[in-house]
């Protein structure tokens, strides 16, 4: 009985200190508010070549409603680039030029209903964009 007691505690010790050293990220969650009409999905990261985003399937109309917060230091562009699965395979749709700091809405209109399609970002800079995307289905 004490021996289980005494290796319980060392346990708890080991686990204790080991998470004072070594390198711990932070990840943000994904998450999401439901309205009388839509569900808007939130993600917030950051990257620094490119990232995709949740893959959304139009059902009821034919526009897709993003928005993108972001902050970054860096010059150059940031580009939103809505993809199409065709086939099984990714295709380049639009493209739209969002800010790299602040707020920029977009819209995707004219779009294929019941087609998936998904946002990817990528930054011409080397430097890291942090964001917050969110999307309205």
């Amino acid at each position: 009985m004490k021996k289980s007691i005494i290796a319980s505690l060392a346990l708890a010790l080991v686990l204790s200190l080991s998470s004072f050293g070594g390198t711990q990220k932070a990840e943000a969650a994904d998450w999401s508010t439901t309205g009388s009409i839509w569900t808007t999905y939130y993600h917030s990261g950051s990257f620094s070549n490119y990232v995709y985003q949740r893959t959304m399937t139009t059902t009821v109309s034919d526009e897709i409603w993003t928005a993108v917060n972001a902050k970054s230091s860096a010059s150059g562009t940031f580009k939103a680039i809505l993809q199409k699965k065709t086939s099984g395979v990714w295709k380049n749709y639009r493209t739209k030029y969002p800010a790299k700091n602040g707020y920029t809405r977009m819209d995707w209109t004219g779009v294929t209903k019941g087609a998936t399609y998904r946002i990817k970002f990528e930054n011409a800079s080397s430097s890291k964009i942090t964001y917050t995307f969110n999307v309205m289905q």
